[in-house]
């Protein structure tokens, strides 16, 4: 079995705790066991929690960057291709599961250092925006809005019924596209 593969396995299971149980019952221990891997082997590819903790993290911006490198490479050519494909990214109900990033946001208010290779993703994000177009306060708006809707959601307390999300990213998308030009 090679090592990506592992890793993944391990994190999966990972996710699967915190779905299941919350994210304060993420341990190390129950990781091992839930991946069925040994503790001995699930320290060879992460020594700490924490060093878990990162890796969900960093496969989530993953995700997420795949998901929106793909929704660019539709809008091609398209103003604010970028900020749009950020937008419909968010949409995209394989980017986030939000028990999974709820678990990784509370073990970050514990150590807010483990949110730095979001800080550099949104950094990198906003400046492959700047490279695209020019600096827009009503792109930060649009974005802000998606983030806000976003963060309801996480905390389960969006006043978006769950059948009317769709509408509302979709007007998001629409604004991008009219206002943006």
């Amino acid at each position: 079995m090679n090592t990506a593969s592992t890793r993944d396995m391990i994190l999966d299971a990972a996710q699967r705790i915190a779905v299941e149980h919350g994210s304060g019952r993420i341990t190390l221990d129950k990781v091992a066991r839930e991946s069925g891997f040994s503790k001995g082997g699930l320290l060879y590819h992460f020594a700490t929690k924490e060093a878990l903790l990162q890796a969900m993290l960093e496969r989530l911006i993953a995700r997420t960057r795949t998901v929106r490198e793909t929704h660019e490479q539709t809008l091609s050519g398209q103003p604010w291709s970028v900020l749009r494909a950020m937008l419909a990214a968010r949409m995209d109900p394989d980017v986030l599961d939000p028990r999974v990033t709820m678990a990784i946001l509370t073990s970050a208010a514990e150590q807010p250092a483990l949110l730095d290779p979001l800080r550099q993703y949104i950094q990198q994000t906003r400046k492959h925006i700047l490279e695209e177009e020019r600096e827009s306060p009503t792109a930060w708006l649009l974005w802000a809005a998606a983030d806000g809707l976003l963060f309801q959601e996480l905390l389960d307390i969006s006043p978006v019924p769950s059948d009317q999300r769709r509408l509302v990213y979709q007007q998001l998308q629409r604004l991008a596209k009219d206002l943006l030009k």
